[in-house]
């Protein structure tokens, strides 16, 4: 038997999957980064994509907008939020295709419409905590189409399995900023840990019994 309690949600995992790679301007590999100071446009660059993990265990009291529409993430739930981007230097052009990103909570929605507004209006909650956001939305910041698949060529992703998700991203200026919102990660208790609070437990009564009896 396993019980469920609740820890942090992260990025756990991402690879290039075969067939697709790099456009014009793209190299290296996608990587897990911490949260950078800043997440604005030109304060930080990257040739590949970069995901870091935002604000973790956060209890929503009202529901989340994402792409799937208005409310879409439920009110009443804890969630953890990460952020996925390609953002290259001035004008540069950059593609990166194909890369699938997992984590080791199920994705709830993802916020990655063109003008960032459903990034921006949930910054305040899910952001990470002393990186620097855009104040308000920015034309372009998201993904200017989303082919539904993650697959090249052009903007898009798939969510193919629950904990995972496929994205490709074309930038020029500015760059493409998505966050993905997850559910909480359960976190398995040893079954034996059950019996061993019931044992002790029943000490407890024992040991009470016997102040009774003794008195």
């Amino acid at each position: 038997m396993l019980l469920a309690t609740t820890s942090q949600a992260a990025i756990i995992d991402v690879v290039q999957t075969a067939g697709d790679a790099f456009g014009a301007g793209g190299s290296g590999a996608a990587e897990i980064i911490a949260a950078p100071e800043f997440a604005l446009d030109d304060n930080v660059t990257n040739t590949h994509m970069q995901g870091f993990d935002e604000a973790q265990g956060v209890f929503l009291n009202a529901a989340l907008d994402a792409d799937a529409g208005i409310d879409a993430i439920a009110a009443g739930q804890l969630v953890n939020s990460h952020m996925i981007f390609l953002n290259t230097d001035g004008g540069a052009r950059g593609e990166h295709f194909g890369v699938e990103w997992t984590f080791d909570g199920a994705i709830l929605g993802v916020m990655s419409n063109s003008s960032g507004s459903l990034e921006f209006a949930s910054t305040s909650i899910l952001g990470a905590a002393g990186t620097t956001y855009q104040t308000a939305p920015l034309g372009a910041r998201g993904l200017e189409s989303n082919n539904g698949t993650g697959a090249s060529p052009n903007d898009g992703y798939l969510v193919f399995a629950p904990n995972s998700i496929r994205v490709s991203m074309e930038v020029t200026e500015p760059g493409d900023w998505i966050r993905v919102v997850t559910a909480v990660a359960p976190v398995p208790v040893p079954a034996a840990l059950p019996l061993l609070l019931v044992g002790l437990g029943g000490l407890g009564f024992v040991a009470r019994r016997k102040r009774r009896a003794s008195s």
